[in-house]
């Protein structure tokens, strides 16, 4: 018997003989429709950028774009009264260095840098072909007989994921060496804060930058205290947060911890990998944007070619790094990625998707 009000069971029984309308009447946009869950039709698949609607997408550029202008114009104002020029007077955005800090810049950290960024642009790719949750190319699965020590059954991963995590064990094993150097050499005197003055002065620096007035720069003496706390985050925060969260979501995580919940549990850490990784992207369009607006020729010296000047020779080793990834980027495509994972393991390529 039908429940009052629910139109949906009206008539079961006159539904057996009635005709059903066509998906192109019931939503009228000229657009094929997905059958729905019981027969009836269901609205298509909202479009998406990078694994988000373009609705929700647009909403949150717009959003931030707003908050951006608002900060600008506040903080203009601010630098404007008494009480911001006398804050700006007192905490000038930079703390003096420790006596025995090092000045410039080895090649050892230069040629981590460059690294850095070249893995960086795989996994990020690599991460968000991940996220839109398309169907890839090929499935990875390791083959015993060449890896016989390795524990467990060989499970499948699609060859995005297995590039990620290739890609991943570079740039975890470039950080590793790089974190030895930091404190061998004590270059970690100018990343890591030494002094709590550094808060203030990094707000200073903050309200530089908003109001478009920008602190001075001269990183081959001594960072910003933002400039600082920013590195400092990225090196001995996000890093490690992204590996540790990385190997929760890993194929090698015991099977029998799988199950945890909480800061263990899988939804968790997909959702801190996730927060990571974008926090990877702005980290990074924000430092290329102030590296060619602060001084362009003397920031490529000091991260390119170890030296503080202001001549052409930073620029021209970066433009050829430039090069050699873009290079990477279409010499590394899918079907070469998917001929380096077959010398690891089977790999099953899956026919293209027809189209409508």
């Amino acid at each position: 018997m039908p429940w009052a009000g629910d139109a949906r069971v009206a008539d079961p029984a006159g539904r057996r003989h009635r005709r059903p309308a066509t998906p192109e009447a019931l939503i009228g946009s000229g657009e094929p429709a997905r059958p729905g869950r019981f027969g009836g039709v269901s609205h298509p698949e909202p479009r998406r950028v990078l694994g988000w609607p373009v609705r929700t997408v647009v909403i949150t550029a717009a959003a931030a774009l707003v908050v951006l202008i608002v900060a600008i114009v506040v903080a203009r104002w601010w630098r404007g009264t008494d009480a911001g020029a006398s804050f700006l007077s007192a905490f000038p955005g930079e703390v003096e260095p420790a006596a025995g800090t090092p000045v410039g810049f080895p090649a050892w950290l230069n040629w981590s840098h460059g690294l850095n960024a070249f893995f960086l642009l795989f996994i990020v790719t690599s991460g968000l072909r991940i996220r839109a949750k398309q169907r890839p190319p090929a499935f990875w699965t390791r083959d015993p007989e060449r890896f016989p020590k390795l524990k467990g059954k060989p499970g499948r991963l699609s060859i995005h994921v297995w590039w990620h995590l290739v890609v991943d064990s570079l740039f975890v094993l470039n950080g590793l060496v790089f974190v030895v150097l930091l404190f061998a050499t004590g270059q970690w005197m100018r990343v890591v804060p030494l002094s709590w003055d550094v808060v203030p002065n990094a707000l200073s620096a903050g309200v530089q930058y908003l109001s478009l007035d920008w602190p001075a720069h001269h990183g081959w003496t001594n960072y910003n205290s933002l400039q600082q706390l920013s590195y400092f985050a990225t090196v001995f925060l996000a890093a490690p947060l992204a590996l540790l969260t990385g190997l929760r979501l890993s194929p090698g995580w015991p099977a029998s911890w799988k199950r945890a919940t909480g800061i263990l549990g899988d939804l968790f850490a997909r959702r801190v990998h996730a927060l990571v990784l974008w926090y990877f992207v702005a980290f990074t369009i924000v430092h290329v944007g102030l590296v060619m607006t602060t001084g362009a020729l003397r920031n490529l010296n000091t991260m390119y070619a170890a030296r503080d000047a202001d001549d052409a020779v930073g620029l021209i080793v970066f433009v050829v790094s430039l090069l050699l990834v873009v290079g990477a980027w279409f010499l590394l495509g899918p079907g070469r990625v998917i001929a380096i994972a077959k010398r690891t393991g089977t790999v099953r390529e899956m026919p293209a998707p027809k189209k409508p």
